[in-house]
């Protein structure tokens, strides 16, 4: 049994979150996503503006699903990532799905706020020499995660767009 030492699977990881999060790196080949770019999370959202954002798609007003709920919670998700490779406690949940509605300028910071999160962690992701199994767990966990967010946004400014 061959083994691979920790940076090699935190580089696919890497490149798969990039894949998931800004897009493929290379447009002829793509691991999950469609091959055109800015086919990620952070790509699909460019021309989504505050107010579709904020449309709940499951009929419950103010209160109700929202792609700017999947995005808080995808920037949460990462930000404790993050928070646990630097050894910070882990948040609830429940806190990733506050946010519902947002004006333009909060919309643009959300957007800005998960690019910087993705960027944060590719980079502790790129340093790291080792790194206990909880995490490494917590790491994979990250991209079904993603894929996961990626299809229902996608779904959602469909539905908000009708």
């Amino acid at each position: 049994m061959t083994s691979l030492p920790v940076t090699a699977v935190l580089d696919s990881v890497s490149l798969l979150l990039t894949e998931a999060y800004l897009g493929p790196p290379n447009p002829a080949s793509t691991w999950f996503i469609d091959n055109e770019p800015d086919s990620g999370v952070l790509g699909i959202l460019t021309n989504v503006s505050a107010a579709e954002a904020s449309t709940s798609v499951d009929g419950s007003g103010e209160t109700g699903t929202t792609i700017a709920s999947h995005v808080e919670h995808l920037r949460w998700s990462l930000g404790m990532m993050n928070a646990a490779i630097r050894g910070k406690p882990l948040g609830e949940w429940s806190e990733s799905w506050q946010v519902v509605t947002l004006d333009e300028a909060g919309w643009d910071r959300l957007r800005s706020s998960l690019r910087q999160e993705l960027k944060t962690l590719l980079s502790a992701l790129k340093s790291q020499r080792e790194l206990p199994e909880e995490y490494l767990t917590g790491v994979l966990a990250l991209l079904p995660h993603a894929a996961y967010h990626l299809g229902n946004i996608r779904q959602m400014i469909e539905r908000v767009r009708t």
